[in-house]
């Protein structure tokens, strides 16, 4: 076996703020020569608490910036990338002042700050540190100051205005009697929303002094955007909600998140590395207490308290507070962008599968109304592949889980020995309860798929939907575990459809025989394509490509207004419909392959298409 090839290395360096005007300070780096700015606040906190912080707590909110920034400015490689589980990996080499040299160039420091980034994001982060010229501390670089109050909360808790975290607070709140301070971040301007509902139904039920919201944002500035799987995000947010707590006097900091989705084991196989989420593995939150217990120098922890529950005792949990009429506000859907006023969850992804075989478990789906997915758990069917394949590996594993011993989850999932020795259990007796758990997880999950399929056989429900894949599968007596069985390369009109452009000879050729050159419909589809392709090298999933609003079509094509830009398409439409079938090309509602997205704008059906750039001979 040859030598591994060091990984390439990135530079990041910290650059002078820049004061914008009304005195907001955008924080900015030096990323492989591109300058990348960046906005950090906390809000709500009061001037006395914040004036209390030591500049250490400074400097940590610039590391995590940093951190920040050059995870998603700097792309893991894309969808392209075959070998994503090996070669996403990336180096970082940083440099930055800090204020309170001493203590960040302990040996013992930049160990635990790395070890802890490395398990994270899978990413190497290598520090050098110098005194800053002008260690200046001034606070309101880094906090919206609320009003001056003395209210105190006993608790943090991160609040993302999904079901657990929700969960967290309204037991916190009715069961433990505590007041709590909420702190969140909005990715996205649909959740925000959520978020201040979720907290206003609370403050009206239990009075507005059991809960308070602590907004918090960290925003790239531009399109610096290139990697979105963020997995450092979770660093970040716990440095900024251990700082929160730190500010009240408090030394815990919760995230309260399932110990099925906390262990991590990857719904298909192709979910690895990365891509995966790490946010509350045991590991990691051990990994992030000890860091912040040598920045603290006193026993802050971030902690977990729902790893020995399932989704379903979870969602049980605010049905049995009183909360239930709740549920319907909160959200779970991994595929945010896509979110509509109809649709406030796809589906497909795991987590919205996750949250419906919950509902259905214990009899709640009356809160969760089906009408809000897109693609219904049962009825619906799943077209493509990779909907199928996380779909159907979810309820193999869920049968996996129902019965398994820990030596059979060990053999199985070895990747579940990472969590053991991180809990406070011996590691015998910690085996057991994540059996115990994912047998609980298992038969909640199983139980459902057997009621749907006792209400009528599979063969009634669609094809391609999950009954008849389940049904299926029992009928060929095979239970393999992840991953699933690839996609059947037969079913000719379910692959992608091949799109080639050449952007200077206004050329599209679609599949073999359609050929579109020099002509409206081919100018259009070159800047959708376009925009695929750029989706695709930052690694979007196709559920999160981006769309090209209306006023950037109008500008791109040369056109006079958005109703020029409605009659292109559906121009484009038409001509894409007649060249296909006459083509003989079987395409299953051709006029769908430029989708239309509400609020957004238009774009390439991600799933139905592959695009590339065709190469002159």
């Amino acid at each position: 076996m040859g030598a591994v090839a060091p990984l390439p290395e990135v530079e990041v360096r910290w650059l002078p703020p820049l004061t914008k005007s009304g005195g907001d300070e955008v924080l900015r780096l030096d990323i492989a020569g591109r300058e990348v700015a960046m906005t950090l606040r906390i809000g709500q906190l009061n001037r006395q608490l914040v004036e209390g912080l030591q500049d250490r707590a400074l400097d940590l909110l610039e590391i995590a910036a940093l951190v920040y920034c050059a995870d998603a400015a700097v792309s893991r490689g894309g969808l392209a990338d075959q070998k994503m589980g090996e070669k996403w990996h990336r180096r970082f080499v940083a440099t930055m002042p800090v204020r309170d040299l001493d203590f960040w160039q302990r040996e013992s420091v930049i160990q635990a700050l790395e070890e802890t980034l490395m398990f994270l994001s899978g990413d190497r982060f290598e520090f050098s540190f110098s005194i800053k010229d002008e260690p200046d501390a001034e606070r309101s670089r880094f906090f919206k100051f609320g009003r001056n109050s003395s209210w105190k909360p006993h608790r943090v808790l991160m609040f993302s205005g999904g079901l657990d975290s929700f969960a967290g607070a309204v037991e916190e709140i009715v069961e433990q009697k505590h007041r709590v301070a909420l702190v969140s971040h909005a990715s996205s301007t649909k959740i925000a929303p959520v978020q201040k509902r979720l907290i206003s139904a609370l403050s009206k039920r239990y009075g507005p002094e059991k809960c308070r919201h602590i907004p918090m944002s960290a925003q790239l500035k531009g399109r610096s955007t290139a990697e979105r799987t963020h997995r450092t995000r979770s660093f970040l947010f716990a440095v900024l909600g251990s700082i929160t707590a730190k500010a009240f006097g408090l030394d815990r900091l919760s995230f309260h998140e399932n110990g099925v989705v906390s262990l991590n084991l990857p719904p298909v196989g192709s979910v690895i590395g990365t891509r995966a989420t790490r946010t509350t593995h045991p590991k990691a939150l051990n990994l992030l207490t000890g860091f912040l217990q040598l920045v603290f120098e006193n026993d802050m922890r971030v902690d977990n308290p729902y790893f020995a529950r399932t989704k379903a005792e979870v969602v049980e949990r605010i049905s049995q507070l009183g909360m239930a009429d709740q549920i319907v506000e909160t959200r779970s859907c991994a595929n945010v962008h896509n979110q509509t006023n109809q649709y406030f969850h796809c589906g497909r992804c795991s987590q919205c599968i996750d949250r419906r075989f919950a509902m259905l478990s214990i009899g709640l789906e009356r809160f969760d109304p089906e009408d809000a997915y897109r693609v219904d758990l049962m009825s619906d069917a799943r077209p493509n592949g990779i909907d199928r394949e996380m779909a159907l590996s979810y309820v193999r594993n869920a049968v996996l889980f129902e019965n398994a011993t820990p030596d059979a989850l060990i053999r199985n999932f070895p990747v579940v020995l990472d969590a053991v020795n991180y809990l406070d259990n011996p590691p015998d007796t910690a085996m057991v309860m994540i059996a115990d758990l994912l047998n609980r997880h298992g038969k909640a999950d199983t139980s459902v798929m057997r009621q749907t399929l006792e209400s009528k056989s599979p063969g009634e429900f669609p094809e391609q939907s999950l009954p008849r894949l389940y049904g299926a599968m029992q009928s060929a007596l095979t239970l393999p575990f992840v991953p699933a069985a690839s996609v059947d390369k037969n079913e000719k009109q379910q692959l992608p459809l091949s799109i080639e452009i050449d952007k200077a000879s206004r050329l599209v050729v679609i599949g073999e025989h359609v050929e579109l050159k020099k002509n409206a419909t081919a100018d259009l589809l070159v800047v959708l394509a376009e925009e695929w392709l750029r989706s695709a090298g930052e690694g979007l999933e196709p559920m999160d490509h981006h769309c090209v609003k209306s006023v950037e079509l109008v500008e791109k094509l040369g056109v006079e207004s958005d109703e020029a830009v409605r009659r292109r398409i559906q121009t484009a439409r038409r001509t894409l419909a007649g060249r296909l079938e006459s083509a003989g090309l079987s395409v299953d509602k051709p006029q769908e392959l430029i989708e239309n997205l509400p609020w957004h704008g238009y774009r390439l059906a991600p799933e139905r298409v592959v695009v590339r750039v065709r190469h002159r001979s």
